[in-house]
């Protein structure tokens, strides 16, 4: 039995596979963030005016 680092790689080359992740993908992250900050004070703006309001 051989140990997974005494095995050569099958296309002959050691770089890395390429993931498909592509330019916009930090703009993405990004605007979720932003998206899930507003969703986030949107809430707690609501509980806070019915909290108030009884």
């Amino acid at each position: 039995m051989t140990s997974p680092s005494a095995v050569a790689p099958a296309g002959g080359s050691t770089e890395l596979a390429a993931t498909g992740a592509g330019s916009a993908t930090p703009w993405a992250i990004g605007g979720a963030a932003v998206a899930l900050g507003a969703g986030a004070g949107l809430v707690l703006a609501a509980r806070r005016r019915t909290a108030t309001g009884r």
